[in-house]
């Protein structure tokens, strides 16, 4: 029941933690792609353009990602993180290792704690 809300998401000024260029993975091609990203309390979403605060590519809700950790193992490729979502996982990619950790920190942080979980934590392994 994840319907697409992102076009109903107008990011406001005021809400932004961070910001930043990330290298995405498309979807489906799983090319890889810049978007400006935009932390906010409850979402990460992605713009093709900086400045951008409507109609996001992606919206990512905060409470609905169980980790967000390095991944250069998973994609080869060195500065990269994962956010897990129970439809997803996304890939993207940060310019520097500081960069990555500053966005790790500031979606972990974010994140739904496990314990405030409302329904049953399944372990997938």
């Amino acid at each position: 029941a994840a319907l697409k809300m992102s076009a109903e998401i107008i990011v406001h000024r005021d809400d932004i933690i961070k910001e930043g260029w990330l290298i995405k993975q498309s979807k489906f091609l799983k090319e890889w792609r810049r978007r400006w990203f935009v932390l906010t309390p409850q979402y990460v979403c992605s713009f093709k353009a900086q400045g951008e605060l409507r109609n996001p590519t992606e919206a990512i809700r905060l409470r609905e990602c169980s980790s967000v950790k390095s991944a250069d193992a998973d994609v080869g490729k060195e500065n990269a993180l994962r956010i897990d979502t129970p439809g997803r996982v996304f890939f993207l990619i940060a310019d520097t290792a500081a960069e990555r950790e500053e966005w790790i920190g500031q979606i972990g942080r974010r994140m739904v704690r496990p314990g405030m979980m409302i329904e049953e934590e399944e372990e997938h392994d």
